[in-house]
């Protein structure tokens, strides 16, 4: 059969990096087409509802276009959108967020602000694969295929100095390392290095390589070693080999110790933002008391207790770990009017008697649970702010608290992950 060619105007795209358009009254999404754009596409394939097709040529293109800064875009999978300007991409990733919340039901509703920092450079921590041949790389996509990597533009360049003197010293080495995965404060001044020592490590060479990493970067406060794929996969267990296991981040007036394992925005900059418009959204008077479901580590909610001292706030997780690292912290911070509980958020709101007066929601991509929401609900608090790292849960969710007697009164948006497919936001509702 030959392959069903077609020349089209392309009016709109996604977050994925594909543009969208119609043939026959059938969705095309084209991977790689930007708005804008005149293109021959070829389709590569049928969908029940869909077709999936490759640009062929682009014979007139889009002013939104540019040409993409790393050398592996397309091939690692990182990022998906480095082929058009960032302008271009903070508005696409608005227009997401407000088609998400059509498309549940909640009608026309406008992103107010889309916060945003600096595009490149921005992440905190890396985690690079070793492949065969003993070349630092990333894994393409969500496969198990290396793409080499020689400097990620979403990362600071330290680290790629740091992955390629790593590379060098194990290429004659017996130890066949895994992973190299880097952590680092917003500064750069405190880095964790894990390296995942594989099935044969020699204890010598490791200690060899702690001593030498060490002393070509002071800033390492600590170097860890791991047995695993992935220094974040289930079970993995991080061995402390030099230094210690944790660096300081300064974070909204507040010094959080993070260790190398726990989770913590992978863009601290823009989590700043982030944050202070979900306090702002808050802006919770003297005397009040809430919750900050699904806490982690309790960061946000320690930043309410920070700048509102008069405030009280606990921060619920079911992670026993990342409620001892969140009590420890609002330790060192002397913050006496924020405390933590160790359970379901769900659980804790429904047998919660007393009222509160808000809510503070940051739940893990899949959103709320039916028991989470229907529990919030019967609580009633006057206010929820809820922070969203996916728009179509948030969406889903926003619908129900609406639908269970909250006013929706504000949106905005934050580019947590500059160049990707992804965008946060965070509401405020009332009743």
């Amino acid at each position: 059969m030959e392959p069903e060619v077609f020349t089209a105007s392309v009016p709109e795209m996604n977050t994925l990096g594909n543009g969208i358009c119609k043939q026959d009254g059938c969705v095309i999404f084209c991977m790689g087409a930007v708005d804008g754009d005149q293109i021959h596409g070829q389709v590569v394939e049928c969908r029940k509802n869909y077709k999936i097709a490759k640009v062929v040529s682009c014979d007139a293109p889009s002013l939104h276009r540019c040409v993409p800064a790393c050398p592996v875009f397309g091939t690692c999978g990182g990022c998906s959108l480095q082929h058009i300007t960032y302008a271009h991409e903070i508005e696409i990733k608005k227009a997401a967020v407000e088609a998400a919340l059509r498309r549940a039901g909640l009608g026309k509703v406008s992103v107010e602000e889309i916060l945003c920092g600096d595009p490149v450079r921005y992440r905190n921590k890396a985690v690079y694969h070793f492949s065969k041949d003993g070349k630092l790389a990333y894994f393409q996509g969500e496969s198990d295929q290396y793409v080499p990597i020689s400097d990620c533009l979403l990362c600071p360049s330290l680290f790629s100095e740091i992955a390629k003197e790593t590379e060098a010293f194990f290429t004659d080495k017996k130890t066949a390392p895994v992973y190299l995965y880097i952590r680092g404060n917003v500064a750069l001044s405190q880095l964790c290095i894990v390296i995942g020592a594989g099935k044969q490590p020699v204890h010598g060479e490791l200690e060899t390589y702690a001593g030498y990493i060490r002393e070509k970067h002071p800033g390492i406060v600590g170097v860890m070693t791991g047995h695993g794929k992935h220094p974040e996969e289930k079970g993995e267990m991080l061995q402390l080999f030099r230094g210690r296991n944790y660096i300081e981040e300064f974070f909204m007036g507040l010094t959080l110790k993070v260790t190398a394992s726990s989770f913590f925005q992978v863009n601290t900059a823009a989590a700043q933002l982030l944050c202070q418009k979900a306090v702002d959204f808050l802006n919770p008077a003297a005397g009040e008391y809430g919750v900050d479901l699904y806490c982690g580590t309790g960061t946000f909610g320690m930043a309410v207790a920070k700048l509102h001292p008069k405030v009280y706030i606990t921060g619920v997780e079911i992670n026993a770990g990342a409620v001892a690292d969140a009590k420890e912290n609002a330790a060192a911070n002397g913050l006496s009017n924020v405390g933590f509980f160790c359970g379901d958020s769900a659980d804790f709101a429904k047998s919660t008697y007393g009222s509160i007066d808000f809510a503070l929601i940051d739940p893990p991509r899949a959103g709320c649970s039916d028991k989470m929401m229907q529990a919030l609900c019967k609580l009633k608090p006057p206010k929820i702010v809820y922070i969203s790292c996916d728009p179509g849960t948030l969406g889903r969710d926003l619908k129900k608290l609406v639908e269970g007697g909250y006013t929706l009164n504000r949106l905005a948006a934050c580019d947590l992950f500059p160049r990707t497919k992804h965008v946060e936001s965070v509401a405020l509702l009332t009743r």
